[in-house]
């Protein structure tokens, strides 16, 4: 792993930020990911780009975990402070053959993360978002979406009706003939895959990616 700077920490929420580092100087893909680590540990993970292919810097959302040997410690950094960066990895993107087709993006938490770069990446193509969350104050950058494009699923919501994505797909018949991108919680993954097949939804149509 390779050495370069973080660029700025942005802080949304009590436990996610979004880290701004330097670029390598590659070609990456929207919807890929790259190994991060605090430098002198010999201890990384894998966090997928929230910026687009084409921007000067990396951006990743992430979500600091209570003791986590990396994210917690990736939250107290600095602008000017070192991370060690590798890859980019992953297959979870949208092919060229593919760019014209409908798309649904299903995300929960930080999985929205390879949705937000393919958004900024290719912003002409259509795409609906069902972005499964706790609480109103995680809908990251929800303004970076098209009107109508982005529909939060808010589990804990005193202001107004609590709903799951789970909930969202059983009163809301996804289109037959889209594209299916998963990303996130496994048991989200799980089940939301259980109920697209069971509104015929074919396994072919559906692409996922386990975040935790």
């Amino acid at each position: 792993m390779k050495n370069y700077k973080i660029i700025d920490v942005i802080h949304l929420t009590k436990n996610v930020f979004k880290l701004v580092t330097e670029r390598p100087n590659l070609s990456v893909v929207a919807g890929q990911c790259f190994n991060l680590g605090v430098p002198g540990t010999s201890i990384n993970r894998e966090y997928s780009i929230y910026s687009g292919s084409g921007d000067l810097n990396l951006v990743f959302l992430i979500r600091a975990i209570d003791d986590g040997l990396v994210s917690s410690r990736l939250q107290k950094m600095v602008p000017g402070d070192g991370i060690e960066i590798d890859g980019p990895y992953g297959e979870f993107c949208i092919p060229l053959d593919k760019q014209r087709s409908k798309f649904f993006f299903i995300a929960s938490g930080t999985g929205i993360a390879p949705f937000h770069s393919f958004v900024k990446t290719f912003p002409d193509i259509d795409y609906t978002i069902i972005h499964g969350i706790r609480y109103s104050n995680e809908t990251y950058d929800s303004n970076d979406y098209k009107v109508g494009r982005y529909i939060p699923c808010i589990s804990s919501n005193p202001r107004g009706e609590s709903m799951r994505i789970t909930d969202y797909l059983k009163h809301n018949h996804p289109p037959d003939d889209a594209l299916f991108y998963l990303c996130g919680n496994r048991n989200m993954i799980i089940d939301t895959v259980e109920i697209l097949l069971s509104l015929g939804i074919s396994g072919n149509q559906i692409i996922s990616e386990v975040f935790f």
